[in-house]
């Protein structure tokens, strides 16, 4: 079954989804911005962003996380994007990760040459005049490389950009995902640096014109795994900054009237339960 039929069920891979996408994003913003600055790449950077088959990096994950959620084999005359449930902008959001992975696995061997192969090639030549000689037809091969890289970098980046107006749009389908909301809201500043100028689009797209709930949600992810203090912290620091919605005050006033230990908590962690008994403690009762 896929997220569309249980869309409950991959709330976690969204989660997983998003921040892959984020922390593949920057990680090669910086190599980009090394590569425009000292002209080199960190192979081991890129070898550890995408791993192996038996030891695989974030981004072969995020890879297999896009296949997972989106990828289905079209027929000929199939249509999708007719109905309004994501399908579309999730297909397109799998392409930009499987053609971004693929492209930085080129990358990656580039990287190598430059860092291994470039270098020994520069010490052959200052070997020896007759070796500077020898050598005058290779030259070339390591600003080729070089070149290739830059190609492949530019590449990348356009095509995870382009992508993410595409996840943003396909998320307008994930409003009640509260592990999703727990991330965007504990990690923000990741988030913001990796979406730019399209996060408050994101955050419009999931929350409408309530921004403010996206704490909700993510007490009530913490709340879920029995993370009491934890709920309060996150509401609280929201309450104290402006950013908490009517649900989030009715669940902070029932978490502080709660127990300090969290030994008893007499409602779930869904906004719209509060005040609900767990069912294993209704039949305890």
């Amino acid at each position: 079954m896929s997220w569309l039929q249980d869309p409950a069920g991959a709330a976690p891979l969204v989660r997983d989804l998003v921040r892959d996408y984020c922390t593949v994003y920057l990680a090669l913003l910086e190599q980009s911005n090394r590569l425009n600055r000292d002209r080199s790449l960190s192979y081991n950077v890129l070898h550890a962003l995408m791993g192996e088959a038996m030891r695989k990096g974030v981004f072969w994950r995020l890879k297999d996380t896009a296949h997972h959620l989106f990828r289905r084999t079209l027929q000929p005359g199939d249509r999708i994007g007719d109905a309004d449930n994501g399908e579309i902008e999730g297909a397109f959001v799998d392409w930009c990760v499987g053609f971004s992975f693929h492209e930085c696995a080129k990358l990656r061997e580039d990287a190598f040459q430059i860092q291994h192969y470039a270098c020994r090639l520069l010490q052959l030549r200052r070997s020896g005049s007759l070796a500077w000689e020898m050598s005058s037809t290779l030259a070339s091969m390591t600003d080729q490389t070089a070149e290739s890289c830059r190609r492949e970098m530019n590449r990348i980046l356009h095509v995870l950009r382009s992508g993410m107006p595409f996840m943003i749009r396909y998320l307008a389908q994930a409003p009640e995902n509260c592990c999703l909301a727990r991330w965007l809201a504990t990690d923000a500043e990741r988030v913001k640096k990796a979406f730019g100028h399209l996060y408050p689009g994101l955050v419009r797209a999931l929350y409408g014109d309530n921004p403010e709930h996206m704490f909700t949600m993510a007490a009530s992810d913490l709340l879920d795994c029995g993370r009491i203090q934890a709920a309060r912290d996150i509401l609280k620091e929201a309450r104290d900054d402006g950013r908490i919605d009517a649900d989030g005050i009715a669940l902070l006033f029932a978490l502080e009237r709660s127990p300090a230990d969290g030994s008893v908590c007499p409602f779930t962690g869904r906004p719209g339960t509060l005040g609900k008994k767990h069912p294993a403690r209704q039949n305890a009762t």
